[in-house]
C-alpha cells in the first residue's frame, strides 16, 4: 500500500490568489501524480473550489482511498490536506 499527502497550498500574490497542489511522500507513484497535476488545465488554480475539485479528481484518477482530511485557513484563504493510500 502506498501513502501520499496531497496538499492545496494557498498563496496571496500581487496578481491575485493561487492554489498550488503539492505531493509529499516517498511512494513510487509520486512522480506520476506530479505529472497528472502538471497536466491539469487550471494549475495553479485561481479559486479554492477549483483546487479541491482538482484534488478530488486526482484521488479518483489514481483510485486512492482518503485516510485523513484537513481543512484550514492560511492568510484567510482555504487550504486542504489529504492523506491517501492506494
Amino acid at each position: 500500500m502506498q501513502t501520499l499527502m496531497l496538499n492545496s497550498k494557498p498563496r496571496k500574490g500581487s496578481t491575485g490568489n493561487t492554489f498550488t497542489i503539492e505531493v509529499i511522500g516517498d511512494s513510487p507513484v509520486k512522480d506520476k501524480v506530479r505529472e497528472a497535476i502538471q497536466a491539469l488545465e487550471h494549475h495553479p488554480a485561481k479559486a479554492s473550489r477549483r483546487s479541491i475539485i482538482d484534488l478530488l479528481g486526482i484521488i479518483e484518477q489514481f483510485n486512492f482511498q482518503i485516510r485523513f482530511t484537513e481543512h484550514y485557513l492560511e492568510d484567510e484563504l482555504e487550504g486542504w490536506t489529504f492523506i491517501v493510500q492506494g
